[in-house]
């Protein structure tokens, strides 16, 4: 089949969030499809350049008005949400989100091109010639490019969402955008042929808005992670590390770690001594926070910028423990329905995992089925026993359950391109 997939994070930018588009893209073609992305040309502000387009995929660049245009790797340095010092522009998008929200997405007009009649002939003649086309969110813009696909080429197409557009509980907005938003998406997604989520929960959700709709897991990229594993190398300095990779949000803090660890130094400062946390990543409120609340702990902490995703995937088997932290809370479907690409990562690993979450949200619900060592919880207390221990300090073998096994990005694509024959071929029977 050929499928052409619409998406802005992805490759040659480093970004966890481009991850599911270039596994999707990479496994499909494996399975034999042929498979083209249309993606938007990328400067330094969208991300380090480190990341290779998977062998096989075709790559077709655009800029704002739809024409032909190579990435660059120059034009400034990416800046998240929650930087410690944030630029003018920071400040700027920030302030602008906080009223609007999603909605005056900067890459609206890449999806309006779709619709130009000065479109790029190479992009308008592999749509024509597609059998699906599947847009993927974040930001909202690339499904809506998808959606202007089949308007006017009247092509089937899938919209994944990779995180809610509307109700998106980590996304700011006034009640006004919020209410907006999802009209908007009430309208994306009964205009599709088809809806894909990550989640079971954001799936309960889709289905409020539209009936068609399925859940396709993300997962870890086994082939890159036996990679990482089989150049690994471990560090034996009677230090135990506790690894975070990625941006530490407001609902990301691990508060009922940092209150074990004040614990432990306080009862047991020959474990204090072995312990070593380190980020790698925008990790700017935690820093803060650790000066602000719990400075006696401050020296166990390291932080330190991105790596590549190699690189990332190494630290991460490397480690003796990986720290998961998310919002955990049960009031919406959007906070229940965090399953992250770092999550199958780290499941992936086989390392044994610390979550600081609930073990009733989705995340903790699966760190628990996928392994009795994974220690998932909300009190400090129980962690602190946990890492009280002797054998806590011992590092463990790597252990992958059954459980584990079927979370890989290979298996999730088996999954979709079984999805995109059936729709395939319903929509040829009309």
């Amino acid at each position: 089949m050929n499928i052409v997939l619409i998406a802005h994070y992805y490759p040659p930018i480093n970004s966890s969030g481009a991850k599911r588009a270039e596994s999707l893209s990479k496994y499909f073609t494996a399975l034999g499809h042929h498979v083209t992305v249309i993606t938007t040309c990328k400067s330094r502000a969208d991300g380090e350049f480190t990341e290779q387009v998977p062998r096989g995929v075709r790559l077709i660049e655009l800029n704002g008005f739809g024409r032909e245009r190579s990435s660059i790797d120059k034009g400034g340095l990416f800046e998240p949400m929650y930087s410690g010092k944030p630029s003018w522009k920071r400040i700027l998008k920030d302030k602008v989100m906080a009223i609007f929200g999603q909605l005056p997405d900067p890459r609206l007009p890449f999806a309006m091109s779709f619709l130009s009649p000065w479109f790029s002939k190479q992009a308008k003649d592999t749509i024509i010639k597609a059998d699906i086309v599947i847009g993927t969110t974040p930001p909202w813009s690339m499904v809506l490019a998808a959606l202007f696909c089949k308007i006017r080429f009247h092509k089937a197409c899938i919209l994944d969402y990779r995180d809610h557009f509307s109700e998106c509980h980590e996304m700011p907005g006034g009640r006004f955008s919020k209410w907006l938003e999802k009209i908007v998406d009430r309208w994306l997604v009964n205009s599709a042929d088809h809806v894909v989520c990550i989640s079971e929960p954001m799936t309960r959700y889709y289905k409020s808005l539209t009936l068609n709709v399925d859940t396709i897991l993300n997962g870890y990229d086994h082939e890159i992670l036996n990679q990482a594993r089989a150049e690994r190398d471990l560090i034996n300095d009677g230090k135990v590390r506790i690894r975070y990779m990625g941006i530490v949000s407001p609902g990301r803090i691990p508060h009922n770690i940092l209150k074990a660890v004040v614990e432990i130094k306080e009862k047991y400062p020959e474990f204090f001594k072995k312990l070593r946390f380190e980020f790698f990543g925008n990790a700017a409120l935690l820093e803060k926070i650790l000066i602000d609340d719990y400075s006696e702990i401050s020296g166990a902490f390291h932080f330190f910028t991105p790596v590549r995703y190699f690189e990332s995937l190494k630290k991460i088997v490397e480690a003796d423990y990986l720290l998961f932290s998310e919002t955990s809370s049960n009031k919406t479907l959007s906070a229940q329905g965090i399953l992250t690409t770092k999550l199958f990562e780290y499941l992936g690993s086989g390392r044994p995992i610390l979550a600081d979450i609930s073990k009733q949200t989705l995340a903790g619900d699966l760190l628990c089925k996928c392994g009795e060592r994974n220690l998932v919880s909300q009190s400090s207390e129980e962690i602190f026993n946990f890492m009280s221990q002797t054998s806590f300090y011992d590092r463990a073998e790597d252990e992958f359950s059954p459980q584990i096994m079927s979370l890989s990005r290979e298996f999730q694509a088996m999954k979709y391109a079984d999805l995109i024959n059936n729709i395939s071929a319903n929509k040829q029977k009309y």
